[in-house]
């Protein structure tokens, strides 16, 4: 009988460490990410609105050093838990959900980027933003819908909240800066409070 109560608390202790690492590495990858590209839209916002002319240079600077900050964050942390096993039930379900939406972004940036390019559109291509924050509202649903914890309900809101206001604000200096507000406080506080509920 002790055994298998060893082999309960074992298993429960198992499931839990496991979730709070992989909640710690989605945090930490949310966090770069908000960090990242939440500070670029403000650069370019900051250009766009004639506060300060960053010129040719700063605009190719915060073209692709956020990416490159993002990626190394991510490989730094993608080869630090190469060895987790991700078997629990939920962290399973929330991975798929990340996942896809993740992978229909990446589909869709192509799909809009072609578009753009082909009917000389700026406007098409503002629209693949929007999408990413529709996407993000159903993704942080799903895990509101998985996990039960309002904070989740809260970003994803925030992300549809983020949408709607980016459709009509489009084609105006103040779409990047709600872009970019959103990226960071939504996106690098959400990724800052999952990393804070996991390490609890």
């Amino acid at each position: 009988m002790s055994k298998d109560i060893q082999a309960d608390l074992a298993f429960v202790k198992a499931l839990v460490s496991e979730g709070a690492r992989v909640r710690i590495s989605g945090g930490a990858l949310y966090l770069a990410g908000g960090v990242c590209y939440g500070l670029q839209c403000l650069v370019q916002w900051i250009h766009l609105a004639g506060i300060v002319n960053i010129g040719m240079w700063g605009n190719l600077i915060a073209g692709i050093l956020p990416t490159v900050v993002f990626l190394a964050v991510m490989c730094v942390i993608l080869w630090r838990d190469r060895k987790v096993p991700k078997n629990g039930v939920a962290t399973r379900a929330l991975n798929a959900a990340f996942s896809s939406a993740g992978l229909a972004n990446l589909f869709m940036v192509g799909v809009f980027a072609y578009t753009a390019i082909t009917e000389k559109s700026i406007l098409i291509w503002l629209l693949y933003p929007i999408t990413v924050c529709a996407f993000q509202g159903a993704v942080w649903f799903t895990a509101y819908m998985i996990r039960r914890e309002a904070w989740l309900a809260i970003i994803s809101i925030g992300w549809f909240v983020t949408t709607f206001a980016l459709g009509l604000l489009i084609g105006t200096p103040h779409y990047v800066l709600v872009l970019g507000l959103a990226l960071s406080v939504i996106m690098g506080g959400g990724g800052w409070y999952m990393m804070r509920q996991a390490q609890k």
